[in-house]
């Protein structure tokens, strides 16, 4: 199959080491090559090549593709020629006969699809024929429906709006015989369905039709909407046809892909309507998939479209504010993790992925016919992804009944590992701390340059079924433990930790022990704790029993201010490394607030001081 051959070439092609033998002198062979465009003249190299992409682009006259591009494009070769020459460089079989019965299978399937849009064309002009049928009580009740949706005359006729009647059977044919239509085209649009009594109805009778455009403005198939609200099936969508298949289109983008790469951001709403009343108030980068998710070759689109003429862009999902929108929201990150990931980490170009919902609880529609500034406000407040997983996943294992950290983390963690830069990785990796209570140091470790199934196995080995908060989890905790079990063993320095604040521990279990201890002053009566309290103090005096060492050369008083100065480091270290976040986040907001980086750049300086003066007061 030459898609089979194509896709061998593609894979196995160094597109560097190719271009070189076709004369191209590479000023940068780093991880973003350079060259002078051979496509147009110019003096500073922006011919540039993406390696993992085995794709190229050049910046000053915006050509770009694959090898079989560069052929066609700078050689004139046809395809077939393309491949031909392709194969001989990679010494890989190739067979002219069989590509010649291809050629003719695609020469037919050309014909075929030509003839299906001629049709669908043609049934557009019979339902919008329909829709305005002034004799019909019929079309005025459908005309009345969509101005109740705010879906004007004019409205009508730019999207492509019609009307299929319930009527009598085979009015569709009817229409396409008295027009002479090609049979075969017919039934390959697939618009007619036949009835066991071999009768002809129409597929989209008594619904509202909105034609289906490709990326080349060609009517390659209809949704109808149902007028009868209890009806089964509300949409129902064309069957696939030689033209038509739902996970290759996306609906409007045709009219939405040159605002898309103006504004390097593409939204995609749920619903045709929800497209259809936004291009009415003026939001033209606007699509919707065909189904209840984006494919992952359509999201791909996107990424193009957002980052034509620039190097980030930001892809913007919108979703019902209910529990089935949220969980929409969930199932399509999943679905295109390996996609959102190649278009973020250690790529030249950048791509923002953010979700979004009606705050209010109305739909696009709804929002865009009654208050378009709440749509401005909503994109505007449009949330990473990464954002939103740690908040929707957090509500239920950090905070619900099936509480489970190492699930919260076994699902966003593969995520910051493998769609997040450095920076990125920072910020998140120290918001999960917090949400978590786990040190920022640990998830560092444990994250940084570790595929996922290492991290799983990693993870997994410092699981407890019971307590995933072991002390063992997190080497910052030891000194906390170590600091408890002096204080259990020697309840006479109680003087000496009157000053340790609270806030010291960064283990709330730990700090519920401690203040029990303080408050107590005396040992602590096991039945006053909690069952999770109970567990942590079984734990230190076991510690207690068998791993507790105090150093030799220091007396127990002098032990107990080393470890006491140690939590006060680690205490301030976590401040600094929260100021260093909201300083970040500040930084990376669009609408700088100086007077706000410059208090948190103070903050920073004199907690380095007090670090520093800490760690010169240890005794030895």
């Amino acid at each position: 199959m030459a898609q089979d051959l194509k896709d061998t070439i593609k894979e196995k092609i160094d597109l560097l080491d190719f271009l070189t033998t076709k004369g191209i002198t590479w000023q940068n062979q780093g991880s973003i090559p350079k060259a002078l465009c051979i496509f147009h003249e110019e003096k500073t190299p922006s011919f540039t090549l993406s390696k993992d992409r085995k794709r190229y682009k050049c910046y000053g006259c915006n050509e770009s593709g694959d090898v079989f591009d560069y052929l066609m494009s700078a050689e004139k070769l046809t395809f077939v020629e393309a491949l031909r020459q392709l194969s001989a460089y990679l010494s890989l079989d190739y067979d002219d006969n069989t590509f010649s019965d291809q050629l003719e299978k695609r020469k037919k399937a050309n014909i075929i699809s030509s003839e299906v849009i001629e049709v669908n064309s043609l049934a557009q002009n019979y339902f919008s024929k329909q829709i305005f049928d002034e004799s019909s009580e019929n079309s005025k009740n459908v005309r009345h429906y969509l101005e109740q949706r705010g879906i004007t005359t004019e409205s009508i006729k730019q999207n492509f709006i019609g009307y299929c009647p319930d009527g009598n059977m085979g009015s569709l044919m009817n229409f396409f015989q008295s027009n002479k239509v090609n049979k075969r085209g017919v039934l390959n649009s697939n618009l007619l369905l036949k009835t066991d009594d071999n009768d002809w109805i129409d597929f989209f009778r008594n619904r509202v039709t909105v034609a289906i455009l490709d990326e080349n403005s060609n009517i390659v198939g209809f949704s109808g909407r149902s007028l009868h609200e209890n009806s089964k099936s509300k949409y129902i969508n064309s069957r696939d046809s030689e033209v038509f298949n739902k996970s290759n289109i996306l609906y409007g983008l045709d009219r939405a892909s040159e605002n898309i790469k103006l504004k390097s951001q593409a939204v995609v709403v749920e619903g045709y309507f929800d497209c259809i009343s936004g291009y009415d108030k003026g939001y033209q980068n606007l699509v919707a998939a065909m189904g209840t998710q984006i494919s992952a070759e359509n999201f791909e689109k996107l990424k193009k479209l957002v980052t034509y003429d620039s190097s980030s862009g930001e892809i913007i999902f919108c979703f019902d504010n209910d529990s089935a929108g949220k969980k929409a929201a969930i199932d399509t990150i999943d679905k295109l993790k390996e996609n959102i990931s190649s278009g973020s980490k250690n790529s030249e170009k950048k791509i923002r992925i953010k979700i979004c919902f009606p705050t209010s609880g109305k739909d696009p529609d709804e929002i865009f016919r009654t208050n378009p500034v709440e749509w401005e406000e909503m994109i505007n407040l449009a949330q990473n992804f990464i954002d939103y997983l740690i908040n929707y996943y957090s509500e239920i294992y950090l905070k619900g009944p099936q509480k489970d950290t190492y699930k919260f983390l076994d699902l966003i963690l593969p995520f910051i590992i493998e769609s997040c830069d450095e920076t990125q990785q920072s910020f998140y990796l120290a918001k999960i701390s917090k949400v978590t209570d786990l040190s920022y140091d640990l998830l560092k470790s444990e994250s940084s340059n570790l595929s996922k199934s290492k991290y799983r196995k990693n993870i997994k080995t410092i699981k407890d079924e019971d307590r995933i908060r072991r002390v063992i989890f997190n080497p910052e905790k030891a000194q906390e433990k170590h600091f408890l079990a002096i204080l259990i063993d020697s309840n006479e320095l109680f003087e000496n930790v009157k000053d340790v604040e609270d806030v010291y521990f960064s283990d709330l279990h730990y700090r519920s022990v401690f203040k029990l201890w303080k408050k107590s002053q005396e040992v602590i009566d096991r039945k006053t704790l909690s069952e999770d309290l109970i567990f942590i103090y079984d734990e230190i005096e076991d510690y207690l029993k068998n791993d507790f060492v105090v150093d030799p050369d220091l007396s127990k008083d002098i032990e107990l201010e080393n470890v006491k100065n140690r939590l006060a480091i680690d205490f301030q270290k976590r401040r600094l490394n929260e100021a260093e976040m909201r300083l970040l986040e500040l930084e990376n907001n669009e609408q700088k607030d100086d007077n706000a980086i410059t208090s948190i750049m103070d903050e920073l300086v004199k907690i380095t001081e007090n670090i520093k003066e800490l760690e010169r007061s240890e005794v030895t």
